[in-house]
């Protein structure tokens, strides 16, 4: 190809392919201070709330505590990998010892 065709398709290629995109990645944490500050004076209804539910025995409400005051259970992920590595088969030696008297 000639340098001539090259930049041509350079310059047909979208602009948008990688790089930062607006939204993208974690927020600022002056973002999460203000939302914070936002949520603090409802704090205490919703915490009022939470024990009023859980006094009157909602499950949901009473998960939503414990995992927030326990933390969550540890989640065990079993996986299974099936198959052959070209029918190779491994054969383990043992070492016989013998007592030299």
């Amino acid at each position: 190809m000639k340098q001539e065709q090259l930049d041509k398709l350079i310059k047909k290629r979208s602009p948008n392919l990688g790089g930062a995109r607006p939204g993208a990645g974690r927020k600022r944490k002056m973002e999460e201070y203000e939302l914070i500050e936002k949520l603090s004076p409802m704090a205490d209804v919703a915490f009022s709330k939470l024990k009023e539910l859980i006094a009157k025995g909602d499950v949901k409400a009473l998960q939503i505590f414990m995992s927030y005051y326990v933390g969550m259970p540890t989640q065990k992920i079993e996986s299974k990998i099936e198959g052959n590595l070209n029918q190779v088969s491994i054969e383990v030696l043992k070492p016989t010892m013998e007592k030299v008297a």
